[in-house]
């Protein structure tokens, strides 16, 4: 990716930074954090602490938890391919797409980060082949040949993805984003306590990739990510802080319990220790654990958004909410060329589960082949489909097999049923 240059003010008695100004384009990377999905940043960090651990002689790196994002993402990992309709379902959970990804690519943040599109080869050619097209090479047309014929998209412009091309922007020490101008660094300063300005230092630093992985991580863990990453202070990458939520039978208890559609309900078995009610494990089908492993595509400005905009965890409140700010000064400004307002949303992948999470899901994208001198409008092929007259091209199928009873700990590690471990609790 680009390498930034960045002009820090720095209080050198407290070695702190104050803000930095930066352009458009590093807070444009910035704001893109927030259009992650979990699973991506889980594994993202993990690669960045592994590169940070190679020369070190610890035995094992150790990698930011993410509340429990971490163990979702593992269980992912562990569980086979059979486990799942197809292989490509196992894919978009341990790369998971988000809907902002053409418009993205172009930050060249996460370089896993490639949409392609398939065809089958005997497209027009067979009058079995179904006239669509997927995103996985390993998806089977309906004649019975793997869709492996390629296609690229040009990448979207991403000349203003979230903010207007203003000349400069100021960044403060809690990843609080603003418009670059003398009289809102003064006001910084005197808020901050930052009076005596010759106490303050000017420094340059270049941001590369490693620094911007240190900034997301630091993201979750830190109060202060800029004096962590810029001037080598430790956080403590790890949540400390959770998030206040209501029990479901404080809700209920209160009568604001809301009557949902009992289509939308998935039910499940929990088995409670006595003495402490506390959940051991819960036990259930396909649906829930389809649910579960959907949270790791949900952008991490959704997760936001569920929480009430309140996430008690580092400084995510600060970046989202400076996103909102400024992306909606940039769709009222009277310059037409200025980007809209973003709203984070599942690409249709995950649109099944949709209702329950109370995320917004897209709608599939046309895509327009000629061959022949043919013109081919095809329909999205979903990752769970095997190409048989049984499955679906739709998503309504979901992700694992059924069949199979699954065991959820408390900590949201989900296994296949194993009875002598639930008992042996």
């Amino acid at each position: 990716m680009a390498t930034f240059r960045l002009k820090l003010l720095v209080h050198k008695e407290k070695n702190k930074v104050v803000l930095a100004e930066v352009d458009k384009d590093f807070v444009d990377v910035l704001f893109s954090f927030l259009t992650l999905p979990m699973g991506t940043i889980v594994r993202l960090l993990k690669e960045h602490d592994q590169q940070n651990h190679q020369n070190s002689q610890d035995a094992e790196a150790t990698s930011t938890t993410i509340g429990c994002f971490n163990n979702l993402y593992k269980s992912v990992v562990d569980m086979s391919n059979d486990d799942f309709l197809t292989e490509a379902c196992k894919h978009i959970l341990l790369y998971p797409l988000h809907a902002k990804e053409r418009q993205c690519k172009g930050l060249n943040f996460d370089n896993t980060a490639v949409v392609n599109y398939y065809t089958c080869p005997d497209l027009g050619l067979v009058e079995s082949c179904s006239k669509s097209y997927c995103n996985f090479s390993s998806l089977k047309c309906s004649c019975g040949k793997f869709m492996t014929d390629k296609y690229r998209l040009s990448e979207g412009d991403h000349e203003e993805i979230f903010v207007s091309d203003k000349k400069s922007f100021i960044v403060l020490d809690n990843m609080k984003v603003g418009f670059s101008s003398i009289s809102l660094t003064l006001k910084t300063l005197r808020e901050l306590g930052f009076s005596d300005v010759e106490k303050l230092d000017e420094m340059l630093v270049d941001v590369g990739h490693k620094e911007i992985l240190a900034l997301l991580e630091c993201l979750f863990s830190s109060d202060t990510p800029l004096t962590d990453v810029f001037l080598m202070k430790p956080s403590s990458c790890i949540i400390t802080k959770t998030h206040n939520m209501p029990s479901l039978a404080d809700v209920e208890e209160g009568g604001k319990a809301e009557e949902s559609n009992e289509e939308q309900q998935l039910s499940v078995t929990l088995f409670v220790r006595k003495q402490d009610k506390k959940v051991l494990y819960a036990e259930s089908g396909k649906d829930f654990v389809d649910l579960l492993l959907i949270f790791l595509a949900v952008p991490l400005e959704s997760v936001w958004e569920l929480t009430g905009n309140n996430v008690e965890v580092g400084c995510i409140d600060n970046l989202c909410k400076s996103m909102k700010s400024l992306s909606s000064s940039s769709s009222s400004s009277q310059d037409t060329n200025v980007s809209t307002t973003y709203t984070s949303m599942l690409p249709s992948y995950y649109g099944f589960q949709s209702p329950l999470l109370g995320v917004c899901s897209e709608i599939p994208s046309p895509f327009t082949v000629t061959w022949n001198s043919e013109i081919y409008d095809l329909k999205l092929v979903y990752p769970n489909y095997d190409g048989s007259a049984e499955s679906t091209t739709q998503s309504s199928s979901g992700l694992v097999r059924r069949g199979t009873t699954y065991m959820i700990s408390d900590d949201l590690t989900i296994s296949a049923t194993n009875y002598l471990q639930l008992f042996a609790c």
